[in-house]
């Protein structure tokens, strides 16, 4: 039996107060101006329940164009991430598509959260929202003509707790994932929200992350956002994500494996007026021209995006004092392209 079903009665009974700590650290916003490019909206029904998405795309889109799948945290829409993170902006210089997914009316009795957050034992390749998001995202592969070894996922918040389930139960489909301010794969709330409670062994979780991958498992590249003051998704829980997936290639890397210790760190300061400054751990793969693992450590940030819209209505939100994280998760992103085994570097 897993973990998440072994302690689901516990889970349930912590969801108003989990959630809860999560809405009040990461309210509604909404940043302004728009990007030159368009957004094109739409709906996507499974079973009984209708999901709705927003996509950008930049005015001038090349041929085969990378894909990356914004997932947005509690009490947030895909409309109010798309305007705090500035994403937009990167994605119209570089020219890449980026799919904003957002739940359903059911999802609102849930405060907007994903059930990766509250019940990832309901989430597998066929059911919940990660299945939905992974239809979404083939959808937009199809419409826009995505190069399907450039489809990347990032998440904030109960979305980065989405991401890594989409990882793990897609790596046919995702060549590398981002987490922000998330847990490792199927942790859930319970001891990753709020206090920080070892509740699962990272081995354990690394194990069945991979089981979960089934016949299309293959070494996962993954990016990290934490804020070490964070008092909703405790700092903890941000280095096991990094763990774990270490802990997840390595079983298919065996017996020449990423190291435990990081193969580079550097530190550095976000160049914005009262930056915080930030640490860069970065763990590579022999003869790997790009990192398999990186972690972002923000040093005082609480529950932010970091690097988001400095707009006043995205105050709640972001906190812009950070260094940008999606630059830093495309800059991560754009040099990986999925293989059967893992990724090459280009």
């Amino acid at each position: 039996m897993r973990v998440s079903e072994r302690q689901g009665t516990l889970r349930l009974a912590l969801i108003v107060l989990l959630t809860g700590l999560l809405i009040a650290t990461a309210a509604p916003a909404t940043a302004r101006p728009e990007d030159p490019g368009r957004i094109d909206t739409g709906t996507y029904t499974s079973g009984v329940l209708t999901y709705t998405y927003e996509t950008f795309v930049p005015d001038d889109l090349p041929a085969d164009p990378a894909l990356v799948v914004m997932i947005h945290g509690c009490k947030t829409t895909a409309e109010q991430q798309r305007r705090a993170n500035l994403l937009d902006p990167i994605a119209r210089r570089d020219g890449f598509v980026v799919l904003y997914v957002d739940g359903s009316p059911f999802h609102l009795l849930q405060q907007r959260c994903w059930s990766g957050l509250l019940t990832p034992a309901l989430e597998s390749r066929t059911s919940g929202d990660a299945a939905t998001i992974a239809a979404m995202t083939r959808l937009a592969i199809e419409r826009y003509h995505v190069d399907a070894d450039q489809v990347y996922a990032l998440g904030m918040s109960s979305g980065a707790y989405e991401t890594t389930l989409l990882g793990a139960y897609f790596p046919d489909l995702f060549a590398a994932i981002g987490v922000h301010s998330g847990a490792a794969f199927d942790h859930g709330a319970l001891g990753c929200v709020g206090p920080y409670l070892p509740t699962v062994p990272t081995e354990q979780l690394a194990a069945q992350a991979l089981s979960a991958e089934g016949p299309y498992r293959r070494v996962m590249p993954v990016i990290g956002f934490h804020g070490d003051a964070d008092p909703a998704v405790p700092y903890e829980c941000g280095r096991q994500v990094i763990e774990q997936w270490r802990q997840t290639d390595n079983l298919l890397l065996a017996p020449h494996g990423i190291p435990p210790q990081p193969t580079s760190t550097l530190e550095g300061v976000a160049d914005v007026p009262e930056g915080h400054s930030y640490t860069i751990e970065t763990w590579q793969q022999r003869e790997s021209g790009c990192p398999t693992l990186q972690l972002w450590t923000i040093h005082d940030m609480e529950h932010y995006w970091s690097g988001g819209s400095a707009d006043p209505d995205a105050a709640e939100f972001t906190d812009p004092r950070g260094p940008s994280a999606a630059r830093a998760a495309w800059e991560f992103f754009t040099h990986i392209r999925r293989t059967d085994t893992g990724f090459r570097c280009e």
